[in-house]
């Protein structure tokens, strides 16, 4: 996946970097910006997630993060 797909969803969505890296379970916002900065490379399954989330409307995605965010770890 390209650093501009990556990009393109997040905006697509409404998300700052730092936002976007919590949703994607980053461990921070420098490590989201080194995969838009084309530095690092998501995983396979963060890829999949974009995917998914780019096959929705921005309404049934950001719901889809709304529920999926229920589920994180304390």
């Amino acid at each position: 996946m390209k650093s501009s797909e990556v990009r393109r969803i997040r905006e697509k969505l409404g998300y700052t970097r730092e936002e976007f890296a919590e949703v994607l379970c980053l461990s921070g916002y420098r490590t989201y910006a080194n995969i838009e900065n084309d530095i690092r490379k998501p995983s396979k399954l963060t890829i999949r997630f974009l995917r998914y989330l780019d096959s929705l409307s921005k309404t049934r995605a950001l719901d889809f993060i709304e529920e999926f965010s229920c589920h994180e770890t304390k």
